[in-house]
């Protein structure tokens, strides 16, 4: 049981640090380089100093070798004159001085050994190194990118209500007319009651009309008009 909290806890705290570091990667980019590269700068210090120790103890074995020679040459002297204390004591000096290089030329490969391998280090770092630079700045182009897509953000809403106005306005022109669809019942009514063909036919000037109409109304009118006129004027005899 414990163990299983246990778990859920390190699953959750894992997603918490995962989300923290999405939201900030470019912050966390750019921190981890700058930690790279003081650690970079470090190790070209320390091998410019190895190599300097490379350098000094190169030219304090060629001083050695150099006194050996001396000596050698000035011991043999030496002999050939019988001054045997010269010579017994410049061969002790001889034999320390080839002590001495044996561990100066031990020192020089060791730190050649170490120089080669922390050049090898620096020059992966290095390239490494560049390839971080170039990827924080896609992080940078990326976060920018999204930072422009939340600021446009009301833009898509306001594109999304334009849709949404153009189909309601839609709706509404496709929207059935009221007044056409009453006609459209008289209609059906008239023709289901036969009033329909009455109206036909009194078009057709067939039957009496089953209405007054204004024409009929006006030729009435007009002979009643007609009428009186001629009842007023005088008969001739």
């Amino acid at each position: 049981m414990f163990k299983t909290l246990f778990t859920i806890l390190r699953g959750q705290t894992a997603r918490a640090r995962d989300e923290i570091e999405d939201g900030h990667a470019v912050l966390i980019l750019e921190q981890k380089l700058r930690e790279a590269t003081a650690g970079h700068e470090r190790a070209k210090r320390a091998l410019a100093t190895m190599i300097l120790r490379e350098r000094n103890e190169k030219r304090a074995l060629a001083g050695v070798i150099a006194r050996i020679g001396d000596l050698e040459a000035r011991v043999s002297d030496a002999l050939n004159a019988g001054m045997e204390a010269f010579a017994s004591e410049g061969a002790e000096a001889i034999a320390d001085l080839e002590r001495e290089s044996e561990v100066r030329e031990q020192t020089l490969e060791r730190t050649g050994l170490a120089a080669r391998r922390l050049r090898l280090m620096i020059e992966k770092t290095d390239r490494r190194l560049v390839e971080l630079r170039l990827g924080l700045t896609t992080a940078r182009a990326m976060e920018a990118e999204r930072g422009a897509t939340r600021e446009l953000r009301g833009d898509f809403a306001g594109m999304a209500a334009i849709a949404e106005g153009e189909a309601v306005l839609k709706r509404a022109l496709e929207r059935t007319d009221p007044g056409e669809e009453l006609d459209i019942l008289d209609q059906l009514d008239a023709e289901l009651s036969g009033d329909d063909l009455i109206d036909r036919m009194d078009a057709e000037g067939l039957g009496t009309p089953p209405r007054t109409r204004g024409a009929d109304v006006l030729a009435r009118l007009r002979a009643k008009t007609a009428t009186g006129t001629d009842a007023g004027q005088p008969q001739t005899v």
